[in-house]
């Protein structure tokens, strides 16, 4: 479980986010071999951006097969999440693909804003592939028990659907004293701290 903070400037002026390396580690071993592999591939061939399709030949090159897609077939499953909002994690492209004989591998090939850096290789740890798209979502308790969820980091609602109203989390940040190291997410139903975690 990765834990989930609040970022926050005011009373009702904030939102959730997590570490994006702890979110990675939740899902991916570091496979230097891999890595360093594909960055002196790159730079033998004259490659300077690590784009899918520079990444299918370095898999080619390797294993004299292309990867499959995220599902056995198709093609490769890339996300980018520089330039969209509402996400626990930012600044961060990817792309998961299956190999034959390297396994499954997360590949990240973006950050800053989308400022391609070198890639770095994980070996996927996870059951389900779609576990790399789990940065949206996160689960969250109070002291008093009470249990809430977000699917879009924007709104939360009940856990088992006893309320069936949507909250928006902006408006239940609270930073005591100013002190924005201390924000939290107020229980709709009794203003305790609700504390989240990304709920892979």
């Amino acid at each position: 479980m990765t834990a989930v903070r609040v970022e926050a400037w005011s009373h009702g002026d904030g939102w959730l986010s997590v570490d994006t390396q702890a979110w990675i580690n939740d899902r991916g071993e570091f496979a230097p071999d891999l890595t360093d592999d594909l960055r002196a591939w790159m730079d033998e061939n004259g490659h300077d951006w690590p784009h899918d399709s520079v990444i299918v030949a370095w898999v080619r090159a390797r294993t004299g097969e292309p990867p499959a897609g995220l599902h056995g077939d198709g093609e490769l499953w890339h996300h980018n999440l520089c330039n969209y909002s509402d996400h626990l994690i930012d600044d961060l492209g990817f792309v998961v693909l299956s190999c034959a004989e390297f396994g499954d591998l997360m590949i990240i090939v973006s950050d800053h804003h989308g400022r391609y850096v070198l890639p770095t290789v994980y070996r996927s740890i996870v059951d389900q592939l779609e576990e790399w798209a789990d940065y949206s979502h996160a689960t969250g308790e109070c002291a008093n028990g009470h249990r809430w969820q977000t699917h879009d980091t924007v709104n939360v609602h009940a856990w088992d659907g006893s309320e069936v109203t949507m909250y928006r989390v902006p408006d239940l940040v609270r930073v005591p004293f100013g002190d924005r190291s201390r924000a939290y997410v107020a229980c709709p139903v009794c203003g305790k701290a609700v504390r989240f975690d990304n709920r892979f």
